[in-house]
């Protein structure tokens, strides 16, 4: 083997601790840095030199070895895994954020002015008509309860469709961020490309990279694949969102007609398309879709915030084949139908021409529309101004007395009966009359158990991000004391390297220097 060979080897050596060192010095210096994915040196043989050709063979002798590649410590199904858990723990999230904003909205945990008890309170007042049936305060404490109760589910409808106008906001900015993101990762795909094209290490763009898509597995359900050349493509539900350089813009449609909610959709347009123009939509008709606790098809900030909003402000009349899949025009529907029921029974039965009030008329309805022609629903109810005009004794109006006599209780306890037996139009699953009471807590009891429901399934799902998590810590998180053992390893590596080096050195010097001239 000749000296210049020697020395070869020994510069390989050195050159490769030396890369070990620096790689060692960036893990360790990137060790605090969210989201860094530690790097590893991966070696092999150089080539051989052939000296001869014996009958055993050839003779070879290995000219050292070389840098194969620098690369991160990553298992791409921990980071599958992850971006799965993460999908559906925000989703659960978000139904469960929705779910205790409803709660708060309908009063029930804390407030003092909770619609079960304005209910409860127009249930006494009936039951003190009972007892005193012309009674001035009787009649003004119904009257009374009765307004408070329109108030109230009106104040519940404003605050539910206040909190769909805040959702609906916030996915607007949440389509906007995952634009944002997925032309990052075009950016970093570029640059990826670019720099291994050339032969240089790209690693840290890799790992922005992988935090962007990360935070994009939050939002929508994602399937990633990396090209041969370096490139990332991402997919959601079968739609390209970036494959080869190519980026689908999201933009937003506005989800049915008469609202502002909007839905993600494929478009280049940058203002909102009509609800009739033709644009494909992210996720597809929700509507129509199962998304019961557990299924695959629950995942995705987005989706949770979209089915939480729903894409009307229901009310008694909307269909359920529109809202069954969507948290609040669910509960708006409910208590429409609690308020237009207790509003009809009450009508039905002091108002239908049967009864006489204290002037010996037939009275009037307790309850108008608003603006005639307009359905009869909760944003369309008040109490009747000659009821409630005090200073007029609207009072007098009431009329309660099947017979004429003042002091008829008939309709009274059958209004009382019906409340308590079964309302027209408050049916249960079964298609059964429910008592008021019963079907309110009826309403509380599913938003519950969805609520549990959404929380459970948030716990479950975080609890396994947490776990992945760990596992990708552990296979690609930098430990500083097993970075110092490479250090070390590597610092020992150029040592011999470098005294292999010397030797050489000093053998070429003894033969060039001290051998003297053959034939003296």
């Amino acid at each position: 083997m000749s000296s210049m060979s020697s020395y070869s080897i020994g510069v390989s050596g050195l050159r490769n601790a030396q890369s070990g060192l620096s790689t060692t010095g960036h893990n360790m210096a990137n060790s605090g840095v969210e989201g860094y994915t530690r790097q590893g040196n991966i070696q092999q043989t150089s080539f051989y030199k052939t000296h001869s050709q014996s009958k055993v063979g050839l003779l070879q002798v290995g000219m050292g070895t070389d840098l194969s590649e620098i690369r991160q410590i990553r298992n791409k199904f921990f980071d599958a895994e992850y971006r799965s858990e993460a999908s559906k723990s925000n989703f659960y999230a978000a139904k469960y954020v929705t779910g205790q904003e409803i709660e708060n909205i309908l009063g029930e945990l804390e407030s003092h002015y909770a619609a079960q008890d304005v209910i409860g309170d127009i249930w006494e007042a009936l039951n003190e008509l009972t007892i005193y049936p012309d009674g001035i305060e009787t009649r003004g404490m119904l009257i009374d309860n009765c307004i408070t109760l329109v108030n109230k589910m009106q104040e519940i409808q404003s605050d539910l469709y206040n909190y769909q106008l805040n959702l609906n906001g916030q996915i607007t900015q949440t389509v906007s961020k995952i634009n944002d993101i997925i032309t990052e990762i075009d950016e970093l795909n570029d640059k990826i490309v670019y720099h291994e094209m050339n032969g240089d290490h790209a690693n840290d763009y890799r790992d922005s990279r992988n935090r962007l898509i990360d935070e994009l597995s939050t939002y929508i359900d994602i399937t990633v694949k990396e090209n041969s050349n370096g490139r990332a493509d991402i997919l959601s539900g079968g739609h390209e969102l970036l494959v080869n350089g190519g980026v689908n813009k999201l933009g937003l449609k506005y989800s049915s007609a008469g609202y502002s909610f909007v839905e993600p959709v494929f478009t280049n347009s940058e203002k909102i398309l009509d609800w009739n123009e033709e644009a494909t939509s992210l996720f597809g008709d929700l509507s129509k879709q199962n998304f019961k606790s557990g299924s695959d098809n629950c995942a995705g900030l987005l989706k949770g915030m979209l089915l939480s909003r729903g894409n009307v402000m229901a009310n008694v009349n909307t269909p359920d084949s529109q809202i069954d899949n969507f948290l609040i025009p669910r509960v708006e529907k409910q208590f429409d139908t609690i308020m237009t029921s207790i509003a009809n029974l009450l009508n039905d039965a002091f108002a239908s021409g049967n009864t006489v009030d204290l002037t010996g008329g037939k009275g009037v309805p307790i309850f108008v529309k608003i603006y005639n022609g307009d359905d009869f629903t909760t944003s369309n109810i008040r109490v009747n101004p000659i009821l409630s005009d005090t200073g007029a004794s609207g009072y007098n109006y009431l009329a309660l007395s099947a017979s004429g006599d003042v002091g008829d209780t008939t309709a009274i306890l059958e209004v009382m009966k019906k409340w308590e037996n079964g309302v027209e139009g408050l049916e249960d699953q079964f298609g059964k009359a429910s008592p008021v009471n019963n079907y309110y807590r009826s309403v509380i009891d599913e938003l519950s158990i969805e609520l549990d429901e959404a929380e459970s399934y948030y716990d479950e799902h975080n609890g396994l991000l947490v776990a992945v998590d760990n596992k990708r810590q552990t296979l690609s998180g930098v430990s500083l004391d097993e970075e110092l053992s490479y250090m070390l390893k590597y610092q020992y590596a150029y040592q011999a390297s470098s005294k292999f080096i010397n030797i050489i050195d000093s053998m070429v010097d003894k033969v060039v220097n001290n051998m003297g001239v053959v034939g003296r």
